[in-house]
């Protein structure tokens, strides 16, 4: 009876985060300043959402802070139309797929650049630190902005993950930005950041260290016998570096530079199995990289825009077992990537911009497994772009020519694949008075089957085909100030279908091994409404209200004699949605945030055996920052899942219950 009411509930307390901030401080003394400013609206990210063509959605740093996010995986369930696979604890995989696609079809851009994994083509979130994210967007379907790789335009939607990667002061002082964060099942989590400017260059470092015992209670349920248990072998060490340097080079040409290195040693606590408790599986993976990117302009109406980078990734797996010759399974990997860009953006008239953007990478994967073809694979995409500006109306073009080649040192390689893949979107404002668009949009884009798709030992298939797919999108945004006791409101509701042919759904055995299927067509439909409002209360006291709700059917279209035939396709939801209440103050400000999920299925054949049941969580957090004259501290304390709720989003990986986090953060 709960999920009935459930579409109903979220329905009433959509939205989308609310770009509010406190202005800065003067301070003449060196006590503490306990006074809350006016509290003004930035709308730069909120105008590119309700203007875009394609639908884009932002949180930025202060939303963060405001709304109690307390990591990225939390940042994402706050974004409409997003799916998180989340295998529980601190710093447990987390991998986002959009809109029903899977995680395969998401571009994760940071810092301008996509980041790439060739064995299993999923990026693992939790490796990116919170404390170090300006801001996080959202692209369904296109981008909007035409001046950019090739690469990010290849896949069905993208995440952008901006960091701070210079100092937020022009002045040429030293900044500190240190936090220590702890909380409940053995976590702690330094985390510290400078930067500096010389005249026109800056550079900043960062560190991050985790530390979890994720040795977290849940219950587990076989039949009338309910049992209380502990989280096994799910301790993890984890820690990261970024060096980021800029270089102003005259005129709008900058230079960016980054180093980043990554280490997480973990144990795999494996799926929840009545009766068994296996407990040694380990992973550890590393990963570097290190990019260099110009923009600037060349001519009056001539951009360029050039990256370069190198990527390296090991992974080793052990599963200690006597089963194994010697007793253990030792398996190792190596990914190495080079790649290269450049795009050139051209504008002859005030309206009228042209893009054409070319990407080549290579990449290889070896290992020590019995089949170690030792594959490798270059690919190469161009793009050209037009966006039009033509009375109240913009429109947008892009045709993308993809070409992967693949090969194998020592064994059969798979099929090579080349595609055009066409996009178009609208953007009209049918009254000027009236910040009221309607936006509609298509594109057509290709998945190559991952290394682990075709090559996996006894899993892979060097036949497999990839997934091609066609999103349609028609919606509108709604902006206003009019409206009696609101003194901002934005509002979007966007319907799309998506075709999906020869659909490669990955479904997990464990953290590391995963088994392929090939679905043939899939067709995904649904909707996504956005809310965002703020309450003047008095002077320097507002309340923020945001939230997003969802509706995904996803559903198997290849055969009808099938079993799988109209049902919903495994792990994505029907109804899904979030939603925070901030009070700001000059006291404690106090933020309110929950999400929730329907049902979901294990099995394409949706059994009831198979039934994940929905689930509601909710949050509380409460913060104040002590302003000093030369520097601040800010203290948050974070209640989470504080109802207790028992859920899992991946079957047999239950979720941590009620916790709690303490976080002190310094800046100078």
């Amino acid at each position: 009876m709960r999920e009935q009411f459930l579409p109903i509930v979220l329905m009433s307390i959509c939205g989308l985060p609310v770009k509010a901030v406190a202005s800065d401080l003067a301070h003449t003394t060196d006590t503490v300043e306990t006074s809350l400013p006016d509290v003004v609206i930035l709308s730069t990210d909120s105008q590119k959402g309700l203007t875009s063509s394609t639908p884009y959605h932002n949180i930025d740093a202060t939303h963060i802070k405001m709304s109690g996010v307390t990591d990225i995986a939390d940042a994402m369930n706050r974004l409409p139309g997003v799916n998180l696979r989340d295998y529980g604890g601190a710093g447990g995989l987390k991998t986002v797929s959009i809109r029903g696609l899977g995680a395969g079809h998401t571009a994760v851009v940071y810092d301008g650049v996509a980041l790439t994994d060739c064995q299993s083509g999923q990026i693992d979130l939790s490796r990116y630190s919170l404390d170090n994210v300006s801001s996080l967007s959202l692209y369904s379907g296109d981008n909007d902005d035409i001046f950019m790789p090739a690469r990010a335009a290849a896949s069905a939607s993208s995440l952008y993950i901006n960091s701070f990667t210079a100092p937020e002061s022009e002045d040429k002082l030293m900044h500190v930005n240190a936090r220590m964060r702890v909380g409940a099942f053995g976590y702690y989590n330094p985390f510290a950041r400078v930067s500096k400017r010389f005249g026109k260059a800056s550079y900043s470092m960062n560190m991050e260290y985790i530390h979890a015992d994720n040795d977290y209670p849940f219950k587990l349920v076989n039949g009338k016998y309910v049992t209380k248990e502990r989280r096994q072998n799910s301790k993890m060490n984890s820690w990261h570096g970024e060096l980021n340097g800029r270089w102003e080079l005259g005129g709008s040409s900058i230079l960016n530079a980054k180093l980043y290195y990554y280490d997480n040693d973990r144990d795999l606590p494996g799926p929840v199995v009545y009766y068994v408790s296996k407990t040694d599986e380990h992973l550890r993976e590393r990963n570097f990289f290190g990019q260099i990117q110009y923009r600037g302009k060349i001519m009056p109406n001539l951009s360029l825009l050039a990256t370069s980078k190198f990527n390296w990734a090991a992974s080793r797996y052990n599963d200690y077992d006597d089963k194994y010759p010697g007793g253990v399974l030792d398996n190792y990997y190596i990914q190495r990537e080079m790649y290269a860009t450049m795009a050139v953006l051209f504008t002859p008239v005030y309206n009228l911009s042209l893009d054409y953007s070319a990407d080549w990478s290579w990449n290889n994967l070896s290992s020590n497994l019995r089949k170690n073809i030792r594959p490798y694979r270059h690919c190469v995409l161009q793009s050209v772009a037009a966006k039009y500006r033509i009375w109240r109306m913009t429109m947008m073009g892009r045709v993308l020519y993809s070409l992967y080649l693949n090969d194998a040192k020592d064994g059969d390689a798979g099929n090579n694949h080349s595609r055009f893949s066409p996009m178009f979107s609208v953007s009209l404002q049918p009254i000027e008075s009236s910040e009221f668009y309607l936006r509609g949009s298509y594109k057509n884009i290709f998945r190559v089957p991952t290394f682990n798709e075709l090559y996996y030992d006894n899993y892979g298939s060097v036949n497999l085909e990839p997934e091609v797919t066609d999103q349609f999108n028609l919606g509108f945004t709604w902006h206003t100030v009019r409206l009696p006791w609101l003194s901002d409101m934005n509002f979007t509701c966007d319907g799309y279908v998506n075709h999906v042919s020869n659909k490669i759904v990955a479904v997990p055995y464990n953290l590391f091994l995963w088994r392929m299927s090939n679905l043939g067509k899939v067709r995904v439909f649904g909707i996504d409404v956005t809310f965002e409002t703020v309450f003047p209360i008095r002077r320097g006291q507002e309340i923020a209200a945001t939230g997003t709700y969802s509706y995904q059917r996803a559903q198997p279209r290849t055969n009808r004699n099938s079993s799988e035939w109209m049902k919903q396709v495994a792990y994505i939801p029907l109804n899904s949605g979030a939603f925070s209440l901030s009070w700001l103050n000059p006291w404690v400000n106090v933020a309110l945030h929950s999400t929730a999920m329907s049902a979901r299925y294990t099995t394409n054949n949706n059994l009831p055996e198979t039934r994940i049941p929905g689930f509601i969580e909710a949050g509380v957090s409460l913060s104040h920052k002590f302003l000093f004259k030369n520097y601040s501290v800010d203290v948050r304390g974070d209640l989470l899942n504080m109802f207790n709720t028992r859920y899992e989003i991946v079957a047999r990986y239950p979720m941590p219950g009620r916790s709690w986090k303490i976080a002190v953060e310094l800046d100078i």
